[in-house]
């Protein structure tokens, strides 16, 4: 129970500063984290409401105000490229009397013309203020076209006054259906154009004729590379028509460079910009913050490798349509709806905008970063958030000084509170270890007191308890032990019985039968063998039995030792004549070492000695040696037996000290398997010690150890 003290839940445990901790903080620490988080997140909830309100008050009147800039603006272009529409017209009028009147220029400017050997005629020389001319020989030229050329000489004054009257217009033309160009301001035009080239096929032609301009009004072409040698430019284009045909298409150039000019004039707010969009989505007019969202370079200018020989407009990158990313920029302006559009360029969330161009059908696309227009609102925001995190820090700095305390004070608590526990819980510990008398501890506190008490007495009980049970189990042991060795004494002796029995007894059998049925016949020499063969197995028999006895007598007390001093060499040639083998049994000792007297009981000794020499005997081969050697040390006098025999396996040694064993190489060896036992039994009560060592196929050598007698040698024998 009180054993760490401190039980959490099942099975977790804790100690007591923990628990008392833990407790701190379920009642204190937690509920007033609770009250103040509580606080913050309203701070926070009111302070994201008042962010968000703000952010649909300044997006609605950021995107009118956009929305307005981009008509306003819008209007502004219209009106410019009114005024260029209406020189436009008036340029047609004019081309249209004229090409209709014959007129006959001043020599000086006949001479500034030449026709080449490629039927090329053309203008060789000019002064900036002059108009070029170029007829490139795509249709014959001839009287009637040098004519037309004459005629149109009569509007060189018109387009100057026309490239005087606006700084957008940065050239001024007129083009035939048979491929003549009349332009201003002067440019050498033979290194410019290509011969033969057919204008009728280039757009700021063919969308002014009667397929792509039926009203026969003003148009406006996309963005292209002028063929003049201009860079990239849009056109204001009219129709120039006689009574039979399309005479002709006039024509006022803008550069993109103009253009793009006239956008960066535009101020518009937060950090805004304005991109101008043609008729089928290509971007005509591109500022450098544009570029660099939209990864564009803007096309002002053109290196003229070689002449234009055909329409070049600008790449599929320009338009709007192809963009994926533009994707909803592109409905708005194809739609014609002016609502905001939200774009992602440049990693940036734009909000976009778009108002027609009346007259040429192009669109002003207006943008704004949506982060620009909402900074306020995300300033004001970010500082609400930068209050919050402080007053949270500062909640979590009060609260972990606070708890810091909380954690002391348990400590502080649980240090007085386990001491006593920790003792009541190491008395526990030694009545656990055994040590079941103890003292009681005194604490000045009843309950703890009260507890000490009651484990004292109950460790005392534990202790009488655990004796009576120790005896008992003692007991139990030795009477199991005891069984345990009678029964399997008793099971080996019955089959040493019956296996040693068994022979002789069948030899008695065979020899009885065999007298019986040739008594008549038998000589006098096969009765007597017969006889001897009946003796010796009758002796086994005696000789199984008499161990038996032996052993017997010995285990019920009936041998007593009497110990005396004993001459060694007589004890051993004793032994070895009673030991009745066939074979020589050699002694190996010295003279002074046969003097030497032992203080044990003959009569045992002479047993136990007979014994190891017959086992020696009986498990060494017919030409095998069985020799005893002689050790005198410290004392004690070793007296080892040696055979030749086949060894005993390592794992029996253990085992043929025991009443009735015979090992597994025995089988064909008559014998009780008492011998060894009998012969570490006697020598044991003299005091000896028998030690066993064997390899197996090298034979044995089984050694006593006995002890020497106190009196001197020549005593000895003096009294013997």
């Amino acid at each position: 129970m009180f054993a760490g003290l401190a039980r959490k839940g099942q099975g977790r445990q804790t100690t007591l500063a923990r628990w008392l901790g833990a407790s701190y903080l379920r009642t204190a620490v937690i509920p007033l984290c609770l009250i103040e988080l509580g606080f913050l997140l309203s701070y926070w909830a009111t302070g994201n409401f008042t962010y968000q309100q703000n952010v649909a008050t300044v997006t609605a009147v950021s995107e009118k105000y956009l929305t307005d800039i981009a008509a306003r603006e819008s209007a502004n272009i219209t009106a410019t490229l009114g005024g260029v529409e209406g020189m436009t017209r008036l340029l047609g009028a004019e081309a249209g009397e004229a090409l209709a009147t014959p007129y006959d220029p001043p020599p000086e400017e006949k001479a500034r013309y030449h026709i080449g050997s490629d039927r090329v005629f053309h203008t060789t020389r000019g002064r900036p203020d002059d108009a070029a001319a170029f007829y490139s020989g795509y249709h014959p030229v001839g009287a009637d076209e040098i004519e037309k050329v004459w005629r149109s000489t009569r509007l060189d004054h018109t387009m100057r006054h026309i490239k005087a009257a606006s700084p957008l217009v940065r050239q001024v033309y007129l083009n035939t259906w048979d491929s003549y160009n009349r332009i201003y301001p002067y440019f050498d035009v033979l290194s410019q154009y290509a011969p033969k080239m057919n204008i009728p096929t280039y757009n700021f032609y063919y969308e002014a004729d009667a397929q792509h301009n039926p009203q026969r009004k003003v148009v406006w072409t996309d963005a292209y590379v002028d063929p003049a040698g201009s860079g990239w430019m849009v056109s204001s284009i009219a129709p120039v028509y006689s009574e039979k045909r399309l005479e002709g298409v006039v024509g006022i150039d803008m550069t993109l460079d103009t253009v793009v000019s006239r956008i960066l004039s535009l101020n518009l707010p937060w950090q805004g910009y304005a991109m101008l969009v043609g008729r089928d989505g290509t971007i005509l007019a591109l500022p450098p913050a544009g570029e660099k969202d939209l990864g564009l370079t803007e096309l002002k200018d053109h290196k003229y490798a070689d002449a234009i020989r055909s329409d070049t407009f600008k790449p599929d990158q320009f338009n709007i349509t192809r963009r994926p990313e533009l994707k909803a920029l592109a409905q708005a302006v194809g739609s014609g709806s002016s609502r905001i559009s939200h774009v992602m360029l440049g990693g940036r969330d734009m909000l976009a905008t778009n108002a027609r161009v009346a007259g040429p059908g192009w669109t002003l696309v207006v943008l704004a970063p949506a982060s620009q227009i909402l900074a306020d609102a995300n300033s004001l925001h970010d500082q609400l958030v930068t209050v919050g995190v402080i007053m949270l820090l500062i909640l979590l700095a009060f609260y972990v000084v606070f708890f810091a305390f909380l954690v002391w004070r348990a400590r502080v608590m649980s240090r007085r509170l386990a001491r006593p526990l920790r003792e009541v819980e190491q008395l526990m510990d030694r009545i656990g270890a055994g040590e079941y008398n103890q003292t009681a501890p005194k604490f000045g506190v009843s309950e703890v007191d009260n507890l000490s008490g009651r484990l004292v007495e109950m460790g005392q009980k534990l202790g009488e308890a655990h004796q009576r049970i120790v005896a008992q189990e003692a007991e139990v042991r030795r009477s199991y032990d005891t069984e345990r060795r009678i029964t399997t004494g008793q099971r080996r002796f019955i089959n040493i019985l019956s296996h040693e029995f068994r022979t002789p007894l069948t030899v008695i059998d065979s020899s009885g039968q065999i007298l019986k049925r040739r008594a008549s016949r038998l000589t006098e020499d096969t009765v007597v063998e017969r006889s001897d063969m009946i003796r010796r197995a009758v002796s086994r028999i005696r000789d199984v039995m008499e161990s038996a006895l032996q052993l017997v007598r010995m285990e019920e007390g009936q041998t007593t030792c009497r110990p005396a001093a004993v001459a060694l060499g007589s004890i051993l040639r004793e032994a070895v004549a009673s030991a009745g083998s066939e074979r020589a049994i050699e002694i190996r000792i010295n003279d002074d070492v046969e003097r030497t007297a032992l203080f044990v009981d003959r009569q045992l000794i002479h047993s136990a000695l007979v014994a190891i020499l017959e086992n020696a005997c009986r498990f060494s081969p017919r030409d095998g040696k069985v020799w005893i050697e002689t050790q005198i040390e410290e004392g004690r006098c070793i007296i080892s037996v040696h055979d030749q025999g086949p060894g005993i396996p390592a794992e029996e040694l253990p085992l043929v000290r025991e009443r009735f064993y015979r090992g597994s190489n025995s089988t064909a060896v008559p014998g009780a398997g008492t011998g060894l036992y009998l012969a570490n039994s006697l020598i044991d009560a003299n005091g000896g010690l028998l030690d066993i060592q064997s390899t197996p196929g090298q034979g044995t050598v089984v050694s006593s150890s006995l002890p020497l007698a106190t009196v001197t040698t020549t005593e000895f024998w003096e009294a013997a």
